[in-house]
């Protein structure tokens, strides 16, 4: 009766972003549709991946615990010129480490916000083709270390 995909990649947690509350800076709810829809057409492999999470909250207070996800996105704003811009900060390498354990992503780019579709294309297919044999997002993130993953997206 559900969805394929519970508790994996393709089921993102996020706050109710600007759908509800005064403080959203962008509609993280919307963002989830997406990029679920996007991991379920165009990464039908992940679907039970249960080793990578995502979450976004609408902005930086962090009601979607972005700062817990292996891939984290949040709502913000980028100047362009006089213009400004809706924006999501990505953040990479938090999350559960079992025990009661966790670790907090790093900040590592802002991005316009009509570019978070190919930004998690990048960091998946960059992940699946550079990994090695069993290695976890974490521990490829660790690997790899915050400035790649800038290098990347930027």
């Amino acid at each position: 009766m559900a969805s394929p995909g519970f508790d994996s990649v393709a089921d993102i947690t996020t706050c109710p972003g600007t759908d509800t509350c005064n403080l959203g800076i962008s509609n993280s709810t919307e963002m989830a549709r997406v990029l679920e829809s996007l991991i379920c057409t165009e990464y039908e492999h992940l679907i039970f991946n249960r080793n990578i999470k995502i979450k976004i909250s609408g902005c930086m207070n962090s009601c979607g615990q972005h700062s817990l996800a292996h891939i984290g996105f949040h709502g913000s704003s980028l100047k362009s010129g006089k213009l400004v811009v809706p924006a999501a900060q990505i953040m990479l390498g938090g999350g559960s480490l079992g025990d009661g354990l966790g670790r907090v992503s790093d900040r590592v780019i802002k991005i316009p916000s009509k570019r978070v579709t190919q930004a998690l294309s990048l960091l998946l297919d960059d992940y699946h083709e550079n990994s090695q044999e069993g290695e976890l997002f974490n521990d490829y993130y660790d690997r790899q270390t915050k400035n790649y993953f800038y290098l990347l997206l930027k």
